[in-house]
């Protein structure tokens, strides 16, 4: 057995995800940009979402093309990782081999330089060399001005938009060959790979990609999903070695299964929901609905924006969640997110949202009703495991709860949430991941209560929230 064949497979191949454990352990650059793209291609499945990212270009659905394109600006999200000087940040002294290690280098920031021009060598051979740029620039009617700005989008998938001016100093020895390691090689490789991953994105005549501003943000909110989705070994096991096939054979088979889990497939959902229980088994009172409930019931399903104003006590809440029902039955929603001015007021009405989940839908097919209020734990009373060496603890198969309710970031990706207002308005704010925020909401209602409670800040916030809601085709209901 020779050295090199000693050395780690991060030395000969570049890596995209290692464990923080095992460095040793990784998964390889081209099969993580391979899971994310497949999960933007699966995201792109799922009717509503691709729908309410269509609304927002004035459109009615998406092409087959269109999506296919997106998905490649979604699989090219991690292609700054090609630079030797990110790669041999885990290597060891000993796996430098008498050699400098290259400065240190992210993978967006660091290729601010590249996309600009100031780094004028690698910038040729990135942009000219593979062939497939060209091919991105025919994607649009603005001389590719509109594919600039989605692959800019792409790369911004951290939760903050990426900024062309003003970054990181060019530093050309990162994008040089290192040892067994060639960002020219690798960046080539990708360029022929997207044509076998995507072949329908590189058809002649499709329409050109959409243009609008809107358009783009969602687009960045759904590759980051799609980055979180395809970040999680779960799902998406490591690969230290090439597999020609592995798009077809494992990215998209593990991108449908993450998809399943999580609850974003409502077809099956859906099929096992004939009709929507009478209203007093659906909330478990007696009596017939009052004059609120049956004009809240009653009113056109089409209207995207509906308000109920009335006393306190004179059942708004069971009005807003009888209508969601209809809702969801026709198709109009994916699911619910129910805001309330507290996290007090949020942990009650969990208790409700759940009671009337378990009532609406069969148990083979109910998700979880995430507490999306940061601290608390929904369930007090039961004894918590004991969590080990596990970041998260998963206490059953259908995957929804621990993933969205895990961290803040993600509460708005749970198909039935209940929690603080403040969750849904930081999709209105110039936050880190507000892109990400938004798109998830947009696939559900956004019911919202104690409106009329709001201050001047919280109204303008809101009023831009629902805007951004509702041109993207969404639904949203105020009490």
């Amino acid at each position: 057995m020779t050295h090199d064949d000693m050395l780690p497979a991060y030395t000969k191949r570049h890596w995209g995800k290692s464990d923080r454990q095992d460095k040793k352990r990784i998964h390889l650059l081209e099969h993580h940009l391979a899971d994310v793209g497949a999960c933007f291609q699966a995201l792109m499945c799922v009717p509503t979402i691709r729908k309410r990212l269509a609304a927002t270009a004035r459109l009615s659905d998406l092409d087959e093309a269109t999506a296919a394109r997106l998905s490649v600006f979604a699989a090219l999200h991690d292609i700054g990782k090609s630079n030797v000087g990110f790669q041999t940040q885990i290597w060891s002294p000993d796996e430098l081999q008498g050699q400098r290690k290259p400065k240190f280098a992210g993978h967006t920031l660091d290729l601010v330089p590249v996309l600009n021009g100031d780094d004028a060598e690698t910038c040729k051979w990135f942009f000219e060399t593979p062939g497939w740029w060209d091919d991105f620039l025919t994607w649009d009617d603005c001389g590719g001005e509109t594919a600039c700005a989605m692959l800019v989008a792409t790369l911004s998938h951290h939760g903050r938009p990426l900024e062309l001016e003003g970054g990181r100093s060019k530093n050309p020895a990162i994008w040089r060959d290192f040892q067994a390691l060639s960002p020219k090689d690798f960046v080539q490789r990708i360029g022929r790979l997207l044509r076998v991953w995507f072949p329908a994105a590189f058809h002649p005549g499709a329409p050109p990609l959409p243009s609008a501003p809107e358009f783009q943000h969602m687009f960045l909110g759904l590759c980051n999903w799609a980055d979180w989705i395809g970040s999680n070994e779960r799902w998406f096991p490591y690969l230290d070695t090439p597999q020609d096939d592995y798009f077809q054979a494992q990215a998209v088979p593990c991108a449908k299964a993450a998809i399943d889990a999580l609850k974003l497939d409502l077809r099956d959902q859906r099929s096992s929901f004939t009709e929507i229980p009478e209203f007093g088994d659906l909330f478990g009172i007696s009596g017939s609905p009052n004059a609120i409930q049956q004009t809240t019931r009653s009113a056109p399903l089409g209207e995207q924006l509906i308000i109920i104003e009335s006393e306190t006590g004179s059942g708004k809440t069971e009005a807003a969640l009888w209508r969601f029902a209809s809702m969801y039955r026709a198709g109009l929603v994916d699911g619910l997110y129910f805001a309330l001015p507290t996290r007090a007021a949020a942990v009650q009405i969990h208790k409700r949202v759940e009671c009337f989940i378990r009532r609406l839908l069969p148990e083979a097919h109910r998700p979880p009703v995430v507490l999306a209020v940061p601290g608390y734990d929904p369930k007090p009373d039961e004894e918590s495991p004991d969590m080990g060496n596990y970041h998260s603890w998963w206490d059953d198969d259908r995957g929804e709860r621990p993933w969205a309710a895990e961290n803040p970031k993600r509460f708005l990706a749970a198909q039935i949430a209940v929690g603080a207002v403040d969750q849904a308005m930081m999709g209105a704010l110039q936050v880190k991941n507000a892109h990400m925020r938004t798109a998830c909401l947009a696939r559900n209602l956004l019911i919202i209560d104690e409106v009329h409670a709001s201050d001047t800040y919280m109204t303008v916030v809101l009023e831009s929230l629902l805007d951004a809601h509702i041109r993207a085709g969404g639904y949203a209901l105020l009490m």
